[in-house]
């Protein structure tokens, strides 16, 4: 349980292989620091080889999940926090701000800059662990400070760093693509492995190795994304939107929407109209 709401940070050792099995995607920003080891990321419908020093910073609602490489003891800090908990500090909607526009990114700080993140990372720590008088202020001013960093490094980099494209990773890169653009219509294994001119067995042999996910999972993490936006922007019936993001029942849809939200369509709508 976080104790300070809208805002969490937890650092984490962890021994052999690791593959994240939790929610995929949700409605707070995601600051992910290795400090050991390395790991695949995938983001963004990107798959990224992360490093000891690499920083991500995961936008609201990017799909992402973080997969072994080789069997190396990894090590990494973990930040999760809302809009709600900068707003105060700033004054203004924190969506408008620079950083927090557009797609996820990944940083390779040099040994400088890798310096004064973790030390920044560890006083959230401390103060987060000691919640001492005036806990809260100081962690939003550690994040503002963080945040300003990571600023600074993104626009100071020479070149971005670019994600992994092995022959295989491309191939999937392309049926994610797929997915992204024919999620509403009626889909099947054995007719996207047609359409790629690969067997099923083949696709979601390298769908599951690349990114983590079975082409299921993902196809479901995809529409549930896009019917909570249409929950949260438009007054279209539920029935409506499950047809919309291609479910074939509304007890289907229902199903999965419980299952990747944590709550009915209903109860996300009422706690999230726009």
């Amino acid at each position: 349980m976080n104790i300070v709401p809208f805002f969490d940070v937890e650092q984490i050792k962890r021994t052999g292989t690791f593959n994240m099995d939790s929610d995929h995607f949700h409605e707070s920003y995601e600051i992910y620091y290795l400090l050991a080891g390395e790991r695949y990321y995938y983001v963004n419908d990107r798959i990224y080889a992360l490093q000891v020093g690499d920083l991500l910073f995961i936008n609201k609602n990017q799909l992402h999940r973080t997969t072994s490489k080789g069997r190396s003891t990894h090590e990494r800090i973990l930040i999760n926090f809302e809009d709600s908990f900068l707003e105060p500090l700033l004054g203004l909607g924190v969506g408008d701000l620079p950083l927090f526009q557009g797609e996820s990114f990944l940083l390779r700080p040099d040994v400088h800059e890798q310096g004064r993140i973790v030390d920044i990372l560890q006083d959230m720590l401390r103060e987060q662990r000691e919640a001492a008088t005036g806990y809260t202020p100081y962690l939003q001013a550690l994040l503002l400070q963080l945040l300003i960093l990571i600023g600074r490094m993104r626009e100071e980099a020479t070149e971005p760093v670019l994600p992994e494209s092995s022959e295989k990773q491309r191939r999937v890169y392309r049926i994610i693509e797929y997915l992204n653009a024919h999620y509403a219509e009626r889909l099947t294994l054995e007719g996207i492995a047609e359409h790629f001119y690969i067997s099923e067995t083949y696709l979601c042999r390298i769908f599951k190795q690349t990114t983590g996910f079975t082409v299921i999972e993902y196809l479901n993490y995809v529409r549930i994304r896009e019917a909570q936006t249409l929950l949260k922007e438009t007054e279209d019936k539920i029935t409506a939107i499950a047809e919309q993001t291609g479910f074939d029942s509304i007890a289907h849809f229902g199903r999965v929407f419980k299952q990747i939200a944590k709550r009915s369509p209903l109860q996300y709508r009422k706690q999230n109209k726009v």
